[in-house]
Order: C-alpha cells, then sequence, then structure tokens
C-alpha cells in the first residue's frame, strides 16, 4: 500500500512538471518528448512511473504517444480544456504563458460563461432545491461580509456562481464549475480589485440573480445573469491592455 501511495505522488509530480513544461510553451505542438532513457536520467524515476505519467498526459489529451513515433505534444485545441489541471498549468506559475495568451483564455471563458451561466440561473430558480437556493443565499451573504477586502470577495464570488451552476441540478454543468475556477479567479482579479465598485455595482448585480432565483422566476435570473456578466465585460474591457489591431 506504501509503495503504491509513493509511486502514484512521483507519478503525478512528473506529470506536473511535464504538463507545466508543455503549457509554458517549453515543449510545443508538434514538438517530440526527449527519449525515454534521457527522461528516466533527467527525473530520475523508473520506468513504470514515466510511462504512467505520459499515460496520464496523453489520457488529457496533451500528449499522443505511438510506437516507433515517439512522444508527441498535442495542439491546444485537442487538449482536455475543462480538466481542472490543465487549466492551472495554463494559468499560474512562473512559465505561464504571455499576457495576450491570457487574455485569450479569458475570453474564451467569458464565451462559455454567456452560453451557460444564464441558462443555469434559469434552471436554478426553475428546480433548485431548498438548499441549493440557501447555498446560493449564503455565499451572497459572504459577499456582503467581505466586500471591503477584494480577495475574500472574489472567493464568495466565486462560490456564488459556483453555487447557481450546482442548483442548476444538472449533472453535466457540475464539471464546468469545476473545471472553471481557475480561470473565473483569474477574470475576477481583473474586475473585482475595487472595494467600492463591488459595493456599488457588482453586490446589487448578484443581489439581483439572488432575488429571482429566490422567486422562482426563471427568465428574470436569466436576465439579471445576462446583465451581471455584460457588466464584467465592460469593467474587463477597461482595465485590459488595448488589443492588437
Amino acid at each position: 500500500m506504501e509503495r503504491t501511495a509513493i509511486r502514484r505522488n512521483l507519478r503525478e509530480q512528473i506529470v506536473d512538471v511535464i504538463g507545466g513544461e508543455i503549457a509554458s510553451g517549453r515543449l510545443r505542438p508538434g514538438d517530440a518528448l526527449p527519449p525515454e532513457e534521457v527522461l528516466l536520467e533527467r527525473y530520475r524515476v523508473s520506468r513504470t512511473v514515466l510511462r504512467e505519467a505520459v499515460n496520464v498526459l496523453a489520457g488529457k489529451g496533451i500528449l499522443d504517444a505511438r510506437p516507433r513515433r515517439g512522444t508527441v505534444v498535442r495542439p491546444r485545441s485537442e487538449w482536455n480544456q475543462l480538466d481542472p489541471v490543465v487549466l492551472a498549468w495554463q494559468s499560474g506559475g512562473a512559465g505561464s504563458p504571455a499576457r495576450q495568451e491570457d487574455d485569450e483564455r479569458i475570453d474564451r471563458l467569458m464565451e462559455v460563461r454567456r452560453i451557460v451561466e444564464p441558462e443555469a440561473a434559469a434552471l436554478a430558480a426553475r428546480r433548485g432545491t431548498s438548499e441549493d437556493l440557501a447555498a446560493i443565499r449564503r455565499e451572497y451573504e459572504a459577499m456582503e461580509r467581505a466586500v471591503e477586502s477584494p480577495e475574500a470577495f472574489m472567493d464568495a464570488d466565486l462560490a456564488f456562481h459556483v453555487a447557481c451552476l450546482y442548483a442548476s441540478n444538472n449533472d453535466y454543468l457540475a464539471p464546468i464549475a469545476h473545471a472553471i475556477r481557475t480561470e473565473m479567479m483569474a477574470s475576477l482579479r481583473v474586475t473585482n480589485r475595487d472595494p467600492k465598485v463591488n459595493r456599488d455595482v457588482s453586490l446589487p448585480l448578484h443581489k439581483a440573480i439572488l432575488d429571482a432565483v429566490l422567486a422562482r422566476e426563471p427568465e428574470r435570473a436569466a436576465e439579471a445573469m445576462r446583465r451581471h456578466l455584460e457588466d464584467t465585460e465592460r469593467r474587463r474591457a477597461r482595465v485590459s491592455r488595448p488589443r492588437r489591431g
């Protein structure tokens, strides 16, 4: 049992190292990993651990391992972008991608949010349980308490949106809620830095969502969520650097 745990820990470390190198751009799509013997020497692990790590990365859509052709980095479009670990590699650390890529990634996240969250709010109003609605209210109240602390406010804001997604009671939305946490926090760090704006703008917009969900009014809940996301986009546009072209 102990040996299995140690091997799993080593495997996860190698997955994290190789995945981070790929996400940072040090290894690019189409690049082949160094030969197995080179990697064994570099990482000082067993052949079994290394191969298990490669298999994990292949399962995330990042590597394509084929006999006699070697192991090649796959295009980003084929990566499992709903995997929280893949998102974390792309979002943080000293070797994180350039700001332009960060902006583009948040753009794509906002597209997903505009598509998913209004309907999730409507579903929460329509079929959220009393426990689900209590969770949304609880996270809103946490936002109220944290309004003067940007970091705590961001945590509560994120939890509010996750609670709305879970309250939809759609099993396919729960993985999305889990997956986009990292990217949502990156977006919130841009838009939720000013306590005055959080108090005067963000809180009322979230209160409108909460009130509509508690009132069991799906259309009003969806519209309130749309207004909030539109405001998020406007605020982000004001503080983001100018786009090229």
